[in-house]
This record gives structure tokens, C-alpha cells and sequence, in this order.
């Protein structure tokens, strides 16, 4: 069952991610929104702060694509 001190916890810092973050959210909002399909390759290159890059990749199913655009609908009921 989930914890919901958690997801309110959860829900506080999604917001301040938001608040911080706010053309990086839309972004995404639209790759979801316009961009995701199965098959679709997402890559993701992350470099730290020493400049060390870390890169992967994966390719949708159509299952990944459902989950996400669920987890994108729920996160639009809280905006």
C-alpha cells in the first residue's frame, strides 16, 4: 500500500523540482505529448559536475510509452 506521507512528500519536492526546473518540465511534457511512439529511442547523456558523462539509451515498447503517458497524465492532475 502506499505511504501517503510519502507521496505528499513526493508531491512537495516534483514542485520545487518544477519551480527550479520549469522549461526543462515542458520539455518533457512535450516529448511526451507529441514525440513518444513505440520504438521511439530515448537517450539520456548526464554530466557531472567534474564533467564525467555518463550516456544510455532504450528503445520503447508499447507499454513504456503507456506507462509514461500515464505517469505524465497523473502529474498533470496535480498541476
Amino acid at each position: 500500500m502506499r505511504n501517503p506521507a510519502k507521496l505528499l512528500q513526493l508531491k512537495k519536492q516534483y514542485e520545487a523540482f518544477a519551480d527550479r526546473h520549469p522549461k526543462f518540465l515542458r520539455y518533457l511534457a512535450y516529448i511526451t505529448d507529441n514525440c513518444m511512439t513505440e520504438g521511439t529511442v530515448m537517450s539520456v547523456t548526464v554530466t557531472d559536475a567534474e564533467g564525467k558523462s555518463l550516456h544510455g539509451n532504450a528503445r520503447l515498447t508499447a507499454e513504456d510509452v503507456a506507462f509514461l503517458k500515464e505517469v505524465r497524465n497523473q502529474l498533470r492532475r496535480e498541476e
